[in-house]
């Protein structure tokens, strides 16, 4: 009786252990994600030689959320929920575990003038700055042809 519940004890325990597991990258990879929409996402530095400044933008106040759905070379970004609107259609190209760049799809859909100029920008550099729970911190950069470095953090939700 006491091995049984020494076992039992012994494989809950290994049970727990297994489910509070931490994320890695390899979890962001593939999935369902959202970015939530908050004030820190219209805050952007800008670093240009020797000067760095701080811009904010001017955000849609209808957007509380991003939904993404990834997978490894792709992802679809729709905005406050699957369906709603016209989805944005992105290409990842990893550059490593934790580091990808982002460019928008044109054969999916035609894209604005600031969507041509991120691409022909070579698009953004998102890179993991941490991991928490089930959310991945990021640092989202992209160097223009100006020689300017613009960048914004913000965080994912794996679902």
């Amino acid at each position: 009786m006491k091995k049984t519940k020494l076992l039992f004890i012994a494989l809950s325990l290994i049970g727990l252990n297994l489910c509070a597991q931490d994320l890695t990258c390899a979890d962001f990879k593939h999935g369902q994600f959202y970015i939530p929409e908050t004030k820190e996402m219209a805050k952007y530095t800008v670093v240009k030689n020797d000067s760095i400044s701080e811009i904010k933008s001017e955000r849609d106040t209808t957007i509380q959320k991003y939904i993404i759905i990834r997978e490894k070379k792709t992802q679809i970004e729709w905005k406050n929920g699957i369906g709603n609107g016209k989805p944005e259609y992105e290409i990842i190209e990893w550059i490593d575990d934790c580091t990808y760049r982002l460019t928008y799809d044109a054969s999916k859909a035609e894209l604005s003038k600031e969507k041509k100029w991120v691409n022909e920008n070579k698009g953004i550099v998102v890179s993991k700055t941490k991991i928490e729970n089930n959310c991945l911190y990021y640092t989202a950069a992209m160097r223009t042809s100006e020689g300017q470095t613009i960048s914004q953090d913000g965080v994912i939700y794996k679902k």
